[in-house]
């Protein structure tokens, strides 16, 4: 987006408006409470990548919380209206759908679309005291509650690292702050499986799925959380991030594996 560009702009309840436009009252329990939910989607030269996937996370997440959710139909034109609203038609954009909870109950949701944001082609990672509660009401939600996420990765940025790795309460490895893990030890790749309190990640899903159509040995496994010391490539997954592979795990340098390249060229020919 040039600097000539237009200031950026959102779909609230269904209408374009400003993007610094305010959309809470101070009774909203998205800002009371953490009571909302949302989707982070990408989309590439217009059109959401596996927007029914995210759609369908989005209201399960809206029926724990009762919130009002908008029809599909509603959420796709907000999508498509706010992408060509900020001139991202043509290049791959980051969309994100919130939804929060007004005191009254009546439905509140907006749509934003922005580039986006930078993404190193290697990731370098931190393990920590990070510990993911697998048995929280909210486990495998993506919910407004992200407090515990933004002090990881707060404490990766200042260790020179671009995420960090949780454990969970039995140390178990589970997920990064805003990424699924995928580790390869003794050769054998996996990742750790929903019992371990991990985000049900739709890039996760897919690429489970490609692990199979490439037939790659490959297992949804628990690991210990420090098994990590034996892990001889990585990867991280996220619908912005795709498969970034993990260059350093604590600074110990890993493989690039050749099953990450051919699964990387899988998934992009699935965008292209």
């Amino acid at each position: 987006m040039s600097s000539s560009s237009p200031a950026l702009r959102l779909v609230h309840n269904g209408a374009l408006r400003p993007a610094d436009a305010a959309l809470l009252t101070a009774s909203d329990g998205l800002a009371v409470c953490g009571r909302g939910v949302f989707e982070t989607i990408a989309a590439y030269r217009g059109i959401p990548f596996l927007l029914e996937s995210h759609l369908e996370r989005l209201r399960r997440g809206a029926e724990v919380f009762s919130l009002a959710c908008p029809d599909d139909a509603a959420i796709r034109q907000a999508i498509g209206q706010v992408l060509d609203a900020n001139d991202l038609l043509a290049e791959k954009a980051r969309v994100r759908v919130t939804l929060s909870s007004p005191a009254d109950g009546r439905e509140s949701w907006w749509v934003e679309a922005t580039p986006p944001p930078p993404h190193p082609p290697k990731a370098r990672v931190i393990t920590g005291p990070f510990v993911r509660n697998e048995r929280s009401l909210l486990a495998g939600l993506k919910t407004i509650n992200y407090g515990d996420n933004v002090v990881a990765l707060a404490a990766a940025r200042r260790a020179g690292a671009d995420e960090a790795l949780f454990a969970n309460s039995r140390d178990e490895l589970c997920e990064g702050t805003w990424s699924n893990v995928f580790v390869r030890i003794d050769g054998r790749w996996m990742t750790p499986p929903l019992s371990s309190g991990c985000l049900p990640g739709i890039t996760r899903e897919l690429v489970i799925r490609l692990f199979a159509e490439q037939a790659i040995p490959f297992a949804e496994s628990t690991l210990s959380y420090a098994a990590l010391d034996r892990v001889e490539s990585a990867f991280l997954t996220s619908s912005l991030r795709e498969i970034q592979p993990v260059a350093a795990i604590d600074g110990r340098d890993l493989e690039n594996a050749a099953e990450m390249i051919i699964l990387q060229s899988a998934y992009r020919w699935l965008t292209a």
